[in-house]
């Protein structure tokens, strides 16, 4: 069974951090399974558990009124694929007011960030749960 991410989210909400900062959240129809399906076989990748499931309920997340977009819509995110510059391929799914968010598609999960002008990436989270915490503890 796949976790309620909308009620996870809505306490992550509800923490000294987030309140403190301000850090709301705003959700989206889900992604229709077909349609995630045909994402991940157009892009000949296979999205990892957590953050595929939390497609299927919700098609991006808003924060901080629109501040930050934790997990952009489907249609946003972007396939890297620089053998140059990385030996495994990135998925660019969230952005932030200095940086954007990459889920590893390597050994690992794990989700690294880049300043938006910047050219190294930086590992931030060992996955999507981790990543939401930090998110919502203000430490994106």
């Amino acid at each position: 069974m796949s976790p309620a991410w909308k009620a996870d989210i809505i306490a992550l909400t509800e923490g000294p951090e987030a309140r403190a900062a301000k850090i709301d959240a705003s959700f989206f129809p889900p992604v229709p399974e077909a349609r995630l399906a045909a994402w991940e076989s157009a892009h000949l990748v296979s999205l990892p558990g957590e953050i595929r499931s939390y497609l299927l309920q919700s098609d991006g997340l808003e924060a901080a009124r629109g501040l930050m977009w934790p997990v952009l819509p489907l249609a946003r995110w972007e396939v890297i694929d620089d053998a140059c510059a990385s030996p495994h391929r990135w998925i660019r799914f969230g952005e932030g007011a200095g940086h954007r968010y990459l889920l590893s598609l390597g050994h690992s999960p794990s989700i690294y960030r880049h300043e938006t002008y910047g050219s190294d990436e930086e590992f931030f989270a060992p996955g999507f749960r981790a990543y939401l915490g930090k998110v919502f503890r203000g430490e994106a």
